[in-house]
């Protein structure tokens, strides 16, 4: 299995995740599995141009990327999946990609969210998805950036 990392970011692309992460996994292939990305041609090119240079960027829609990132995990690609909600994870998982670990890294506040680890907030159906995924036998946990020690969400789901 070649999954280098699925994170939870909802800023997908951005600095702490080419300069650390990125470098860290020594992953060539980052997928974005998010249905809005994916309708998004503007952001779609500029997500493209934030990756290195040697670096592919796919962005696919939930139905497409679950197959792809079946397909990634399955070959000798090292791939980083982003996907901006836990949601979105258990979908992927539900149309057949198995996802060992999921990285909850980044999700800011916004209406509907309330505070649940540090600075990353969450909504009853992310809650629910988690809680989803590890009955499905993902372990899901908490970790912001590449050198602070993962947290589960077992031991935060109260």
């Amino acid at each position: 299995m070649t999954l280098k990392l699925v994170r939870v970011d909802d800023r997908l692309i951005h600095g702490q995740v080419m300069a650390i992460w990125l470098r860290a996994l020594g992953a060539k292939t980052i997928v974005i599995v998010d249905d809005e990305t994916a309708n998004d041609d503007f952001l779609k090119e500029i997500l493209e141009l934030a990756a290195p240079t040697g670096v592919d960027v796919e962005v696919y829609g939930v139905e497409e990327g679950a197959p792809r990132v079946k397909e990634l995990a399955e070959s000798d690609e090292p791939t980083f999946v982003l996907v901006k909600s836990p949601v979105t994870a258990l979908q992927i998982v539900e149309r057949g990609a198995g996802i060992p670990v999921l990285n909850v890294g980044g999700m800011g506040a916004r209406e509907g969210r309330r505070t649940f680890y540090k600075n990353i907030s969450v909504d009853d159906a992310e809650i629910e998805a988690m809680r989803e995924l590890e009955k499905r036998g993902t372990k899901v946990e908490f970790r912001i950036v590449y050198d602070e020690a993962a947290t589960p969400f077992s031991s935060l789901d109260k």
